[in-house]
């Protein structure tokens, strides 16, 4: 089990992780939140900031590059202030020479230029968009306690509930988008006229997607393959 302590809206909140072996597989994640009088839109939402994967790989990335191009300048900038500037190396003075002979409108720049504002969009749109994460929050059972199932133990489950529909031999499931939201189950079957066998699959996913309880329930979308021969 381990503690951690975040502030969010002015609150402190204490949150204890505890993962659960079922069957061998660790897949349910319970999140407790010391938070009084919390209603239940707003415990919706907390646990699924909880649950949220972080942006660790790119926040590194970003925090290293802006670290060394500020202490770059920055000992550049004071050096020259206090009268003994930092030698220049060679290629920094071929690049200083090139920068001061190259026009704006020449298309090295313009490349340049529209490197970096990409670089920045591929950041924004990665900080503002949901990614996927590794554990899909569950409705609360009580206010003080959040609960996640992880993507696998998703996966086995809805692949379970296809195999259970008379006449599906293999049921495979994916989770897809994180905008919008979708389980796909990849079925088969041996018969030669399937008739409604996608659709009685497809009830028997969104019934067992009810039964599991997710915050986000994904849309069901079932591709069937049958014998042709």
């Amino acid at each position: 089990m381990v503690t951690r302590r975040a502030a969010g809206d002015g609150r402190e909140v204490a949150v204890e992780r505890a993962i659960a072996d079922a069957d061998g597989a660790q897949d349910t994640i319970v999140q407790t939140l010391e938070i009084p009088a919390l209603d239940r839109s707003g415990a919706r939402g907390a646990a699924v900031r909880l649950l949220r994967p972080r942006r660790t790989p790119a926040g590194i990335l970003t925090a290293a590059l802006l670290t060394v191009a500020g202490a770059a300048t920055a000992t550049r900038v004071i050096s020259t202030l206090l009268g003994h500037p930092v030698p220049r190396t060679a290629a920094v003075a071929r690049a200083a020479r090139l920068l001061r002979t190259t026009a704006w409108s020449d298309p090295v720049v313009l490349a340049m230029a529209g490197g970096v504002a990409l670089a920045g969009l591929l950041l924004l749109l990665a900080a503002l968009l949901p990614s996927r994460g590794s554990v899909a929050a569950l409705v609360w059972s009580t206010r003080r306690c959040a609960l996640g199932v992880g993507r696998s133990g998703l996966c086995a489950a809805l692949e379970a509930a296809a195999l259970d529909v008379p006449g599906i031999a293999e049921a495979r499931v994916r989770l897809r988008g994180p905008l919008r939201r979708r389980a796909v189950v990849y079925a088969a079957t041996g018969y030669r006229n399937p008739g409604t066998l996608r659709e009685l699959a497809a009830e028997a996913v969104r019934a067992r997607i009810d039964d599991i309880g997710l915050l986000r329930a994904p849309r069901v979308v079932v591709r069937l393959d049958w014998r042709r021969d």
